[in-house]
């Protein structure tokens, strides 16, 4: 049932994929196809990638909830002109800083949750989006949180970070979102 809600919604904002419908579906398949749609639904500077026709890369740092499914998510499509791809990083340690920087998504894993504000504050002002499900991931400098409200997964954003590292986030995705505006 929670995956039908969330899956509902998703589709009701445009965020999930119809692909999804009526299958089994697990959480992280479901914040896979967000991690997905966050492509569509936010704008990059044009010094996010080398060329016009670099991928977007989505990464992963610390231990990877997805399986699969993301993966299989961003299998063969694009956004605009940029192929997605996937990148898995594993446990977070300083020689990864310039890597991360050359992703356009950040999942930082609940492992990470001890390192999460030395790899925010090494992601300063570069134009990485930051996605986490780690509590007070906000408050530390991240942009999107997945979080639950009983059954859904709701996303908390901080568009003011996105800003500040040069990102616009849709409207559209904003009005699903409950936003942060600090402590």
């Amino acid at each position: 049932m929670k995956s039908f809600l969330v899956l509902c919604f998703g589709l009701m904002m445009g965020l999930a994929s119809p692909a999804l419908v009526g299958a089994d579906v697990s959480e992280y398949t479901v914040k896979s196809a967000y991690l997905f749609n966050f492509a569509r639904f936010v704008d990059w500077p044009d010094n996010a990638f080398a060329k016009s026709t670099s991928p977007l890369v989505i990464g992963i740092v610390g231990d990877d909830p997805f399986g699969s499914a993301l993966t299989e998510a961003v299998n063969g499509k694009s956004v605009g002109t940029h192929p997605l791809a996937v990148k898995r990083f594993g446990a977070y340690d300083k020689s990864l800083a310039g890597s991360l920087k050359k992703c356009q998504i950040l999942f930082v894993s609940y492992s990470e949750k001890d390192n999460a504000r030395e790899i925010l504050q090494s992601l300063e002002g570069a134009p990485v989006l930051t996605v986490s499900e780690i509590e007070k991931f906000l408050p530390l400098g991240g942009m999107i949180l997945f979080d639950q409200d009983g059954e859904k997964i709701v996303l908390d954003v901080n568009p003011n970070k996105a800003t500040d590292a040069g990102m616009t986030i849709s409207s559209k995705l904003l009005s699903v979102s409950k936003i942060y505006k600090g402590e």
